[in-house]
């Protein structure tokens, strides 16, 4: 099994996981500060994102900087389709929860940004050699 397979099955089941705990009826947390739940937030939703950036789906073929930006901007989406599902499960939608959801989006991104940055030599451009099998390409002519 690749690691790039194991980052794609965690994925799958954080977000079974993280959907099934922030749809439950009822679920309430209590912490040693108030409003702990936004913490909670930050920290599910960036490692929703930073999952989504190592399976290698979302990848431009370009550029890390895009690739950081299309993975963020892909968990700041879920993190609002999320928030706007919980009133079907008797749940609340609450504003702050969504900034909360997204600033983990932006950090996990800004995080993959300089990961990926570093591996690539700190080009923008993603060395081919770097790049998951799902995004690179490979030439006609070198193909055996």
């Amino acid at each position: 099994m690749t690691i790039q397979l194991s980052f794609r099955i965690a994925f799958m089941i954080y977000t079974i996981a993280l959907l099934t705990a922030t749809h439950w009826p009822g679920l309430a947390i209590k912490g040693p500060i108030s409003r702990t739940d936004l913490v909670i937030h930050v920290g599910a939703f960036g490692l929703w994102t930073l999952l989504l950036g190592m399976t290698g789906w979302v990848r431009s073929k370009c550029c890390v900087r895009r690739s950081a930006l299309l993975v963020g901007l892909i968990g700041m989406g879920f993190g609002a389709f999320d928030e706007l599902t919980q009133p079907f499960f008797d749940r609340v939608f609450d504003w702050l929860d969504l900034v909360a959801d997204m600033t983990g989006a932006i950090l996990a991104s800004l995080v993959l940004f300089v990961f990926w940055y570093f591996k690539n030599g700190k080009r923008c451009m993603i060395d081919p050699e770097s790049m998951p099998d799902s995004v690179a390409q490979t030439d006609p002519d070198t193909r055996s």
